[in-house]
């Protein structure tokens, strides 16, 4: 049986959304990536942006994990007072098979999942969109080849 990914009606978790993100502040960028040399704003740094917010207007928020061999899932679920949702589901596939690797893929599943779901952004340029949205090096398509020049005898 496949999930409703929200709820028949929307208008009150619309609205009620609404009144919540006037109130957001953006998450604070107070952690450091080494290996990137880049800061970013950690999952309590989100939820310290949105908690208050979203229970001044009624809404709240889960997220549910699963794993398996390959990756993890996070389930988040914005939810309303009047019974209205929101569910999304994200895959993380995770390359180091370590308690350490899951743990990790985890909190940054949760933490891109809860952001996208309330429409936080932190307090600074992005850098990881910013590389993304770098200009591609310039590409010349190079001339078909040409087909040999068979003489005849």
């Amino acid at each position: 049986m496949e999930k409703k990914m929200e709820s028949d009606t929307l208008g009150k978790l619309a609205e009620a959304l609404s009144k919540a993100q006037g109130a957001m502040k953006p998450a604070v960028k107070d952690s450091v990536n080494p290996h990137f040399k880049s800061t970013y704003a950690d999952l309590a740094s989100c939820w310290a942006a949105i908690r208050e917010p979203l229970a001044a207007n009624g809404l709240a928020i889960t997220q549910r994990l699963s794993t398996d061999a390959h990756g993890v899932r996070v389930e988040t679920m914005l939810l309303h007072t009047s019974g209205e949702f929101l569910r999304d589901e994200f895959y993380l596939p995770v390359s180091q098979k370590t308690p350490i690797g899951y743990a990790s893929a985890v909190t940054y599943a949760r933490r891109y999942s809860l952001s996208a779901m309330v429409g936080l952004s932190s307090d600074s340029p992005d850098d990881d969109g910013n590389a993304a949205s770098a200009p591609a090096p310039s590409y010349r398509p190079q001339p078909p080849p040409q087909a040999p020049i068979v003489t005849g005898k």
